[in-house]
Parts: structure tokens; sequence; C-alpha cells
């Protein structure tokens, strides 16, 4: 089982980022297939979402032991650090998850235009954002080494947060995301890689400080 790890941390980032840009993805479609972005593109963000959180689950079943084992053992600061943000992610992607089925167009909710729907709209942004920050600093507390030429994509990673406008989404700064679809694809996903690794740098670090 030791060998399926790396496979699916791999599949769960490749999905998230695939998540975050479901908007450019359905314009894709739009302009290669002639379907609909808006409709397309939220049914494609929907089956990437569904086959992330089913990748995150098995991520879970293989941890399974330190999900067991969380009540048990002394706490260092470390340690603490580490069930913290692992507890805080799990919250998030259950918010993810539920507001996430309170939108689906494959079971039928979109229908609701009412608070409910409104209500999703908006904790599945704040879930999305925040987990994507938390998902990022939660890998970096559990890497061992890290190349010190990594850090020239984190301090680009610092201009592309503010760029995207990241902080925003995540204080409800605003309500809508915005997408630029005259924007080749390839430049989002190299600054959504670049945010990852700034805050896998911050928890790398945050770890590291607190071993010593």
């Amino acid at each position: 089982m030791k060998n399926l790890r790396p496979i699916v941390d791999v599949a769960m980032t490749l999905l998230l980022l695939m998540s975050m840009a479901y908007e450019t993805i359905g314009n894709i479609f739009e302009k290669f297939f002639g379907l609909d972005a808006y409709e397309y593109g939220a049914l494609i963000h929907e089956i990437i979402g569904a086959a992330f959180i089913a990748v995150v689950c098995f991520h879970l079943w293989l941890n399974r032991r330190w999900l067991l084992n969380i009540f048990k053992g002394r706490y260092n600061l470390a340690r603490s650090i580490l069930v913290a943000a692992d507890v805080v992610l799990i919250i998030d992607i259950i918010f993810l998850l539920v507001s996430g089925v309170m939108m689906s167009r494959i079971l039928g909710f979109d229908s609701d235009e009412g608070f409910g729907m409104s209500f999703a709209r908006t904790a599945h942004m704040l879930a999305a954002y925040w987990g994507y920050v938390i998902m990022s600093f939660h890998a970096g507390l559990h890497i061992k080494k890290y190349p010190a030429i990594i850090f020239i994509p984190a301090l680009y990673g610092c201009y592309a947060f503010v760029k995207r406008q990241l902080y925003e989404y995540m204080f409800l700064m605003t309500e809508f995301v915005f997408f630029d679809f005259e924007e080749p694809i390839v430049y989002f996903f190299l600054d959504y890689i670049a945010i990852m690794i700034l805050f896998t740098s911050v928890g790398y670090f945050v770890m590291k400080m607190c071993r010593r």
C-alpha cells in the first residue's frame, strides 16, 4: 500500500488543480466542441470534484492508523500542528462536499435559487479557496527535505496569490470568482502551482521550526 501513496498524492494534486480551473476548462470545451461553457464547465467541475473527494477518501483510508491513534500518545508542538491542520482540512473537505452536493446538477439540486443555493455557493467558494491553501500547507508539513531552488517559484507564488485574488475569495471581499477566458490555461496552472508551492514552503518551514 505504501507504493500507492505517491500515486494518490499526485492524483489529488492534479484533480485539485483541475477543479480550480473549471470555468477555464468549460471555455475550452466551448471553443473546440461548441458546448456551452457554463453548463458543461459546471458539469465537468462536478465530475472532477466527485473524483477528488473519492481520492481524498482513499487517502484517508490509507492513513486510517493516524485517525485511530489521534487520541493516543503524547503531543508536542509538531504533532499538535500536524493534527490541527489535518482536522481543519477534514472539516473543510466536509463543507466542500456538502455544499457541492447542494449545488449538484447531476443530482438535480441546482434548480433552487433561494437562500439554500446562495449559502451553498458562498460555502463552496470559501471551502475551495481555504482548502487549497490548507491542503498545500498540510503537504508542506509532511515534507522532510526541500531543495533550495523551490523557493524561487514560492516567491512568485506571493505575486500570483495577489494577482489571482485568492485573498479576496478567502475573506469574502468578493462573491464571484473571476476567470480570464482569453488567457492560455497553462498560465492559470503555473500561477496556481506557484501558490501551492508557496504554502507548501510555509508548512515546511513551520514544521522545521517546531522540530528544532
